[in-house]
């Protein structure tokens, strides 16, 4: 629920081999679109009313141009057609101004749907995406063209189904940091435990230069693919850096929540539509460190004299209302501080009764475990869950992402 982190790469970074995209439509690209594909990428024109398989040779993917000038519905569903009997996968943008476009954003196939106007960052993104799941679809394919050859779905198709699932797993993995950065006298650890194949958590911890480093904990609304493509939608979503000519400018975390929360508004998405996180943005040579909350659990500051502060400056949920607005928050941490950002599977899971939400009690075991290096306390925390949750195991998604300022 890097990136959210990073702002989304260009395209052209992303794909080694082929990169050149049809462009089906009468007018030309919008800007924003060669900006997505970076100075590598290419796009070769296709008439609106040309057939899409004469001109796949070489190409890495469609983008169909659905503008309201020389388009129609029809039209666009029969370019979608001839899509499907391709193994290329497509992104259409979408001019709103299209009579009937809310019916198109109804439609399921291989492709994803985005406003025309989406900046390019949003579409990188969409790009991105796409890259990613393009070998699963194509797996995916041949299983369905093998279990319809049968009459029916075998033993072997649904084992193979499940290995789809495994892969589904280790691409979100992949999202995931290998090492989370170790800034002195910044010090992370995680603990993350997915309750099924892949999770509708995400997190990550992005050094964005010598002293500033960034780092949240999302969540998706909901379990399941829908839940984690929307993570994975989010890593590339978030803009924590701006580049241009003249260096780069940090953007401060309620502007970043704001803009993630607009492009996800902007998606109009059909199911696991909502999210919550928590986004911090820390400066390892001051300590000052400001942060913004949509929705999500207030994260714990567990200070050095043994008190402890919530971060919460508020703000609703991700994906509701385009125009929210999120309270910029701002602490001053010290030697020996530890900061908590968790979801909210972690209070489901210590919760004593179904009456509790949980929090006092997550709150507890975090303050009995607080001494405790920050390795040996993700450990502790996973090792209570288990304690707890022995027949069935926890019922929600699982991340406590820590931070240690060291004293020394």
């Amino acid at each position: 629920m890097s990136i959210i982190g990073r702002p989304a790469a260009p395209f052209h970074q992303l794909q080694a081999a082929r990169t050149t995209w049809l462009w089906v439509c009468d007018d030309p690209p919008p800007a924003n679109l060669q900006a997505a594909l970076g100075p590598a990428g290419r796009l070769r024109p296709v008439p609106a009313n040309d057939t899409i398989e004469r001109h796949i040779a070489r190409a890495c993917g469609v983008i169909i141009g659905a503008t309201a000038r020389g388009m129609t519905l029809r039209r666009i569903s029969a370019l979608l057609d001839q899509l499907e009997r391709t193994d290329l996968l497509g992104l259409v943008l979408l001019d709103p101004a299209l009579p009937g476009a809310d019916r198109l954003t109804e439609r399921v196939g291989p492709f994803v749907v985005a406003d025309i106007d989406s900046s390019a960052e949003i579409l990188a993104a969409h790009l991105e995406s796409l890259r990613q799941i393009e070998p699963a679809i194509a797996h995916l394919r041949t299983e369905l063209e093998q279990a319809r050859s049968y009459g029916t779905i075998s033993a072997r198709t649904l084992s193979q189904l499940e290995e789809e699932l495994r892969l589904a797993a280790r691409l979100q993995r992949d999202f995931l940091p290998r090492t989370l950065p170790q800034v002195a006298p910044l010090k992370f650890g995680i603990m993350f435990r997915p309750v099924g194949w892949v999770s509708g958590d995400m997190y990550d911890v992005i050094r964005l230069d010598e002293t500033h480093v960034g780092f949240y904990v999302a969540d998706a609304v909901g379990h399941g693919m829908p839940a984690a493509l929307l993570t994975m939608f989010l890593k590339r979503a978030l803009p924590t850096k701006r580049i241009d000519a003249d260096g780069y400018r940090l953007v401060a975390p309620d502007e970043a929540m704001a803009e993630l929360n607009a492009a996800i508004c902007e998606q109009d998405l059909s199911s696991c539509q909502f999210c919550s996180a928590l986004y911090c943005l820390v400066d390892s040579a001051t300590l000052e460190m400001t942060y913004a909350r949509g929705g999500h659990p207030e994260g714990l500051l567990l200070r050095a004299d043994g008190s402890l502060v919530e971060l919460n400056a508020g703000g609703g949920l991700l994906g509701v209302f385009p125009e929210e607005r999120y309270r910029l928050g701002r602490v001053k941490l010290s030697p020996g501080d530890r900061l908590v950002l968790y979801s909210d599977g972690a209070e489901a899971a210590f919760r004593a009764s179904p009456s509790s939400s949980g929090h006092q009690e997550f709150v507890d075991a975090v303050l009995a475990v607080r001494h405790m290096p920050v390795e040996t306390m993700s450990l502790q925390l996973a090792g209570l869950v288990d304690d707890r949750h022995r027949r069935n195991g926890p019922e929600d998604d699982i991340t406590v992402l820590l931070l240690d300022i060291d004293a020394a």
